[in-house]
Formats: structure tokens, C-alpha cells, sequence
């Protein structure tokens, strides 16, 4: 291998440390300033270190064909060394600065969203309700209107026809089967009723017991 291929590498790696130490830093003030999950941290330092490393073996590559030699930790070293000297604090300011005008520009674009289409979406919606709420006023109101009106007709009716229904009603047994279904019916619903209050009594219970349960656990 000659001497300027040893060079070579020597300026890739350190040029290799640069760019590590770059984004390292520029991830770090990623990952603080939008606040990642604490179980994340641990899987982007896995994924950076992987990166990291196919980088310097690529740059490995070009510089001498991917022989592992000395003076390639030493170039790696120095080139980290050289950016924590000299460029470290630059990276972060300028990282940290476009974060927040990254950060600033959504919050004005989502405010802007926020005013320019939810808030009249939610206007409209409420103004629908609003109306619709009047409408079925109305039409509730006109057909009791008209109920009162028909009330006249409707007992002129059964006046009229009841001397020809009442004996085939009567014949069919048609009052005791209502008395019978008014019954079930009655029965039916006392029974949901009660069955609902026993679901209600049970869940009331085993929420206490949950709560207790997490009082005891708390002091434990």
C-alpha cells in the first residue's frame, strides 16, 4: 500500500469522524427538543451506531479497499476530537435553532388550520344542530296540531264503527289477549329492571374493589 493511499485514508476518516460527531449531535438535540419516548432512545442508538458503521466501512472502502490498519482508529479519533473542539457547540446551536423554527412553523400552521377550517366546520356543525333542533321543534309542534284537529274525526269514527267492531272483538277474545300482553309486558320490564340494577350493584362493586385494591398497592 503506498503512502498516499495511507493519506487518503487517514483524511476519510478523519473526515468520517467529523460527520459522526455531527450527527450524533444533531440526533441528540433531535431526540431532546421533540421529546422521543424513553423507549426509543435505546432503538435510534442502535440504528445510528449500524449507520454509523456501514458509513466508516464504505469510507473504508474507498481509502484502501477496506483494510483495517491503525492509523484508521487514529483518523477516526482525531476527527471526532477535532469537531468536539471545533465544531460541537456551532452544530448544536444551529440544529437547536432550525428544531424550533421547524417546531414554530407547525405551531403557526396548525393554528392557522385550526382557525381556518376547524372553527368554521365546527360553526356549521353547531349552526345544523342548531337548526335542526328548530325543524324538529316545528314539526313536532304542527303535528300535534294537527292530532288535535283530527281528534274530532277519530272519535266520530269510532263512534260510528265501533257497533260493527266491538263484537268481533269481543268474539276473539282480543281484551283479555291485551290485558295478557300489557302483563307480559309489565313483567318483562320489572324483571330488565331489576336485572339492570343487579348489573349496576355488581359493577359498583368491583370498582370499589379495584380502587381499594390500588390504594393498598400504592402504599405497599
Amino acid at each position: 500500500m503506498s503512502l498516499q493511499t495511507q493519506w487518503m485514508t487517514v483524511l476519510l476518516m478523519i473526515v468520517s469522524g467529523l460527520t459522526l460527531g455531527m450527527v450524533f449531535d444533531g440526533y441528540r438535540v433531535v431526540a431532546g427538543q421533540f421529546k422521543f419516548p424513553r423507549w426509543t432512545i435505546p432503538l435510534l442508538d442502535i440504528l445510528y451506531w449500524l449507520g454509523a458503521t456501514l458509513f466508516v466501512f464504505e469510507m473504508l472502502i474507498k481509502g484502501n479497499q477496506g483494510e483495517l490498519r491503525f492509523y484508521v482508529f487514529v483518523g477516526l479519533v482525531m476527527g471526532a476530537w477535532l469537531y468536539v473542539i471545533l465544531f460541537s457547540r456551532l452544530t448544536v446551536g444551529i440544529v437547536t435553532l432550525l428544531v424550533r423554527i421547524v417546531l414554530g412553523v407547525y405551531r403557526v400552521v396548525k393554528r392557522c388550520l385550526y382557525v381556518l377550517i376547524v372553527m368554521p366546520l365546527k360553526g356549521l356543525w353547531l349552526l345544523i344542530k342548531a337548526a335542526s333542533r328548530f325543524l324538529l321543534t316545528v314539526a313536532i309542534f304542527i303535528c300535534k296540531i294537527v292530532l288535535q284537529c283530527l281528534r274530532p274525526l277519530w272519535l266520530l269514527l269510532v263512534w260510528l264503527f265501533r257497533p260493527l267492531v266491538m263484537p268481533l272483538w269481543n268474539r276473539f277474545g282480543m281484551t283479555k289477549r291485551m290485558v295478557r300482553i300489557k302483563e307480559f309486558a309489565y313483567v318483562t320490564a320489572r324483571k330488565l329492571f331489576m336485572r339492570a340494577r343487579q348489573v349496576k350493584t355488581a359493577l359498583a362493586r368491583a370498582i370499589k374493589r379495584l380502587r381499594i385494591s390500588s390504594l393498598f398497592r400504592r402504599k405497599s
